[in-house]
C-alpha cells in the first residue's frame, strides 16, 4: 500500500476512534458535573461582587398568621442601599422607597388608592410590615445568599441535615440547579433583658425576627414590642425544616427560594421571574420627585 494511503488510513480510523469515544452511544452531550453547593455559593458571591445593581419582578409568598399572603411587585436596587418598590397586585400603583441614610432612614410610601397620601413610615414598624416578614431593609439578593450561606454551613459544620445538588430543569426561561436541604429541629433560649425587643434579641441571637416571633406560640406574641423582661424567648437554630433554592446556571444567582416550616408548610417563597444586572440605575430612580412615579 502507498505510504500517503497508509497514513489517509489511519487518520481516518483514528478521528473517527476519537469521535465515537467524545459522544456517548446514545448521541446526547455528556452530562455536565453537579457542581457542590459550596460552588455554587461562591458563584452567586461572585456575581453579586461585580453587581452594582439591578431591577425586576418579585412574586412573595408568606405565610402570616396562617395564611398565605401573596404579592407581586417591581423593584430596583443599587448599591449602597436603595430600593424601589412598585406594587402590581394587590395595591396596584401604589410605590415605596427606601434610602439608607435619606429620610431619617423611613420609607417614603404613597397608597396608590384614594386617597393617595405619601407618609414616611418606620421600616420596622406594623404598618411597614403587615404583610411582610421581612423589613426592607433586609431586601436584595445579598441578604438571601448571605442567609442561604449561614444555614448551610452551619449543617456541614454540625454534620446534620441533608444538602442536594441537582439538575433542576429550567425556571422562567432558565436552566436552574436547584439546591435541597433539610434541617433539624433544636434551638436556644435567650432570656429577654430589661427594654428589650424581640429585634433587639434577633440582632443578639443572628436569628430573624419574625421567625422568632412565629416560633413563641406559647406566648402569644403579636408584635416584637410584646415581649416582656425575663422571658424565655426560643430562638431556632435553623430558618426553617426544609428549603430549596433554584440557582441560575446563567447567572449563579438564586431565582427561586422557598422555605417549608416545621410542619411541612409553606413559611415563604421568593420568585424572580424577571432581573437584570448592571443596569446603571441613577439616583433618579430612588427619587420621589421622578417624573416616572406618582408620589
Amino acid at each position: 500500500m502507498d505510504v500517503k494511503i497508509k497514513i489517509s488510513v489511519v487518520l481516518f480510523f483514528t478521528s473517527v476512534a476519537f469521535v465515537s469515544a467524545a459522544e456517548p452511544a446514545n448521541g446526547k452531550s455528556p452530562a455536565v458535573a453537579v457542581p457542590s453547593y459550596d460552588d455554587l455559593l461562591q458563584r452567586a458571591e461572585a456575581t453579586l461582587a461585580n453587581t452594582k445593581d439591578y431591577r425586576g419582578k418579585i412574586i412573595r409568598k408568606e405565610r402570616m398568621k396562617g395564611k398565605i399572603v401573596t404579592q407581586y411587585n417591581t423593584f430596583k436596587f443599587a448599591r449602597p442601599f436603595m430600593v424601589y418598590l412598585g406594587f402590581i397586585d394587590p395595591f396596584e400603583g401604589r410605590e415605596v422607597i427606601y434610602r439608607q441614610g435619606w429620610n431619617d432612614n423611613e420609607l417614603r410610601v404613597h397608597r396608590g388608592s384614594f386617597p393617595d397620601l405619601t407618609v414616611n413610615l418606620d421600616p420596622r414598624g406594623s404598618m411597614a410590615m403587615k404583610r411582610s416578614h421581612h423589613s426592607i431593609t433586609d431586601f436584595g439578593l445579598e441578604n438571601t445568599v448571605r442567609l442561604m450561606e449561614k444555614n448551610l454551613r452551619l449543617a456541614q459544620k454540625r454534620a446534620e441535615g441533608e444538602i442536594n445538588v441537582s439538575d433542576g430543569g429550567e425556571l422562567f426561561g432558565q436552566a436552574v440547579w436547584k439546591i435541597e436541604a433539610k434541617f433539624p429541629k433544636g434551638g436556644n433560649f435567650v432570656k429577654a433583658r430589661e427594654d428589650e425587643t424581640l429585634w433587639d434579641i434577633a440582632r443578639r441571637s443572628g436569628q430573624d425576627m419574625y421567625l422568632i416571633l412565629t416560633s413563641n406560640h406559647d406566648k402569644n406574641y403579636d408584635d416584637p414590642d410584646d415581649v416582656e423582661t425575663g422571658d424565655e424567648v426560643f430562638v431556632p437554630r435553623y430558618y426553617g425544616a426544609q428549603a430549596e433554592f433554584y440557582m441560575s446556571k446563567k447567572t449563579g444567582l438564586p431565582i427561586k427560594i422557598v422555605t417549608l416550616d416545621r410542619n411541612g408548610r409553606l413559611y415563604e417563597s421568593y420568585e424572580y421571574p424577571e432581573i437584570e444586572l448592571n443596569v446603571n440605575l441613577t439616583d433618579r430612580d430612588f427619587d420621589p420627585k421622578n417624573a416616572d412615579y406618582n408620589f
